[in-house]
């Protein structure tokens, strides 16, 4: 049976990669640039490979990058607030909790990032083991954060289901031999996933826990 549910954090359990982007195009409106939203995209789910602020910085070499940082920031906390988990994610983490399956998270973000988010949605306490950019040298979409859950487990790939939202993210878990189960963001939704996903959802709610695990079952997806 599956003795372990792997969560991607950025977009899949919270969509801090829709308030993020929104956060970047306010920025550069205000200056009247145009934002490289095919760098952004293309980044997603791994760490940046490009620097946001530059084009815009080069663009407007009169600006200093502390300020358009410190503009940057205040859009995105204005952007959190209020702000729940995706729908459909506490429904999974309790349930995996009632069927006495482990939470791992796997996130190419900082652990500062993860604890400051996950502390301010109430949410740490379900996950047993979590995994950041901090713990490994390479990350999505290459396969250590992955790899390193199954360590920590002790666990075969067949024995741990990943949840993702984007194309970065889900190719590491495939690199890494576990399922991945892609429920993409309103940012990712438009992006192509590689034809070896386990399963493809719209929401959280379109499918329960139980039902995921059994289809996954039903196609040898898994150990039983």
């Amino acid at each position: 049976m599956v003795k372990v549910l792997i969560f991607d954090f950025d977009g899949l359990v919270f969509d801090t990669e829709t308030y993020d982007l929104e956060a970047f195009q306010e920025l550069y409106k205000k200056y009247k640039v145009d934002f490289p939203l095919e760098e952004w995209m293309n980044s997603i789910g791994s760490s940046l490979k490009f620097d946001p602020y530059e084009h815009l910085l080069v663009s407007c070499p009169e600006i200093s990058r502390d300020d358009i940082r410190l503009e940057r920031s205040n859009l995105y906390q204005e952007l959190l607030e209020g702000k729940s988990p995706r729908e459909g994610v506490e429904d999974y983490l309790k349930r995996a909790k009632q069927l006495g399956i482990k939470i791992a998270l796997a996130s190419s973000s900082t652990r500062s990032w993860i604890d400051y988010h996950m502390n301010k949605l109430g949410i740490i306490s379900y996950f047993d083991y979590i995994c950041t950019s901090d713990d490994v040298e390479k990350v999505k979409p290459e396969p250590d954060l992955y790899k390193k859950i199954l360590r920590y487990f002790e666990i075969s790939p067949k024995e741990a289901v990943v949840f993702e939202d984007s194309p970065n993210g889900s190719l590491a878990s495939i690199r890494a031999e576990i399922p991945c189960v892609i429920v993409p963001n309103e940012t990712t939704k438009f992006l192509k996933f590689d034809e070896r996903v386990a399963l493809c959802l719209n929401s959280k709610v379109d499918m329960t826990l139980d039902r995921i695990l059994e289809v996954l079952s039903l196609n040898n997806t898994y150990v039983k």
